[in-house]
């Protein structure tokens, strides 16, 4: 089986089971997304969900965070991991968004990943869910399961993800990695991945090697 087979059968399995997604992380605006996405690094977005309640309560806007206190709110993230680090950035990049930007969150990669705190895959977040940008988001669930089930051998996310936009359109991005996001939660799991209640395990490599 072609690694092109591969990605159309995984394509129409996950659009099969999981029909309608959307983003875990809850968000009003763009730059809510954007934060939250900062801070969902190395944490679950049920963590960050409950966190952003109340920073984005206080710092509703990119305008409050650009003058927030640094430990006001690494109070409030603590729980999300790396927090001094994650104050550092979103202070900063709520600065940037109000000086650079009129407080507006750019759409393009490059002015993005200008920002502190932002890497491709958080920038492919916000434009997919945003405004549907082509882009793969490479987070934990679409790396290991895309190696598994064959559709790259790389490791390096940048990498992975050039591997990826070969082989699925730009317009289904988003989409699809969110629906990896559910299949990675429900079923294929980083330990022990549910493989005998798996609809796709004929055109996975992995299984085919148990």
């Amino acid at each position: 089986m072609t690694k092109k087979e591969r990605a159309q059968i995984f394509e129409q399995f996950l659009e099969d089971k999981y029909p309608i997604v959307i983003c875990s992380l809850n968000y009003q605006t763009p730059f809510q997304l954007l934060t939250a996405t900062i801070l969902s690094a190395q944490c679950t977005d049920k963590r960050v969900n409950i966190v952003t309640k109340d920073l984005f309560e206080k710092y509703p806007n990119p305008f409050a965070l650009a003058n927030a206190n640094h430990e006001d709110v690494a109070a409030i993230i603590k729980s999300t991991g790396m927090f001094n680090m994650k104050t550092k950035n979103i202070i900063s990049m709520a600065k940037s968004l109000v000086e650079n930007h009129g407080g507006e969150v750019p759409s393009e990669m490059d002015e993005l990943l200008a920002l502190a705190g932002v890497g491709r895959k958080t920038a492919n977040v916000v434009r997919g869910n945003l405004w549907q940008k082509p882009g793969v988001v490479v987070d934990t669930h679409v790396k290991r399961i895309t190696k598994r089930i064959g559709l790259t051998t790389n490791t390096d996310p940048e990498k992975v993800e050039r591997d990826l936009e070969k082989i699925v359109k730009g317009e289904k991005h988003c989409d699809w990695c969110h629906r990896i996001i559910y299949f990675g939660r429900e079923i294929c799991t980083s330990q022990k991945p549910k493989c005998e209640i798996c609809g796709v395990s004929h055109a996975c490599k992995y299984y085919a090697s148990l």
